[in-house]
């Protein structure tokens, strides 16, 4: 079998992409417990601050994070020991669920949403224009036949992305709920009982957020020609003939990433200007400027992606 090198090293490139997503969970989502905005503009404020912990104030925000999924753990524990007919071990395990969020609400009463779960799926698909354009007007036909469900498999393959979902435990009114189910219990009301925990463990919010794969790609060759343009061992017009083909590998990207529905028209205006300009400064000292340019558009862009407003 032919191995194709540059299929492997996209492969590994989005693995990275992944894993740094999920690194910086750990490190910084908990910031986000304490803060009153929405979840969006917490998990942000959070990544944003994470460089800024000390080691000791990280391992304090791991345990919070331990603590609260020890406590929903501990909440199905409780479940499945009534379901069993087991009320002693459903009450062992509501106590260690009330201690450990009582506990934590002791030593932040503002805690509100904790985060105790992340999930990262990377979705690769077709990245190809053509192909693209060819699996839209199919779309387009099975739809206005009423063929539904034939439609789902081509609207799955035009999603290209990385979707991180985060799980997050309501403090402000899990532990009040929690500590009402024991009463029920030891008054024999088992069946009342397994349906408000039921109903608690649904109280978790849980918020996904989705970055386009082509955005991502582009700013990955937007710095493979800046790290081309400074080599000094290419020739100036051999630089310059390598730096337009990667530009306009970056064009193609960000194409694709409008072409499969993330964000609007307006959404790719600073982008498309910031590429013309790229273009037209390539060879001169006013490159490293554009470059710096764009790439400060590409992160807005995601930012907007990620965290749409309304």
């Amino acid at each position: 079998m032919k191995i194709n090198h540059s299929e492997v090293k996209n492969f590994f490139r989005t693995v990275m992409i992944a894993l740094t997503i999920w690194c910086s969970f750990s490190a910084s989502a908990v910031q986000a417990a304490s803060m009153s905005a929405t979840p969006n503009a917490r998990h942000a404020k959070a990544i944003h601050a994470a460089g800024k912990n000390t080691d000791k104030g990280i391992v304090s925000k791991k345990q919070i994070v331990k603590e609260a999924a020890d406590a929903f753990k501990a909440t199905e524990a409780a479940l499945i020991a009534l379901n069993h007919d087991q009320p002693e071990e459903a009450l062992a395990a509501l106590e260690v669920v009330s201690g450990n969020l009582h506990l934590l609400l002791a030593r932040d009463p503002a805690l509100g949403l904790v985060p105790i779960d992340v999930r990262i799926q990377v979705v690769e698909g077709v990245t190809d224009l053509p192909t693209i354009k060819k699996l839209e007007d199919e779309l387009e036909d099975l739809v206005d036949d009423g063929r539904y469900q034939a439609a789902r498999a081509i609207i799955d393959s035009l999603a290209d992305e990385i979707r991180v979902t985060t799980v997050y435990l309501p403090l402000a009114t899990y532990p009040a709920a929690i500590d009402a189910i024991a009463p029920l219990i030891d008054a024999g009301k088992l069946d009342e009982a397994k349906r408000q925990l039921i109903d608690v463990l649904n109280t978790y919010v849980s918020e996904e957020e989705v970055t386009p794969l082509a955005i991502v790609r582009a700013e990955e060759i937007l710095t493979e020609a800046f790290q081309v343009e400074h080599k000094p061992d290419l020739s100036k017009q051999e630089t310059k003939n390598k730096i337009e083909e990667l530009v306009e590998d970056v064009e193609r990207h960000i194409k694709v990433a409008q072409t499969l529905g993330y964000g609007g028209k307006d959404d790719y205006k600073d982008l498309y200007e910031g590429i013309a300009a790229l273009k037209d400064a390539i060879g001169t000292s006013g490159f490293k400027g554009e470059w710096a340019k764009i790439k400060k558009s590409m992160a807005a862009f995601k930012n907007r992606i990620i965290h749409p407003r309304g």
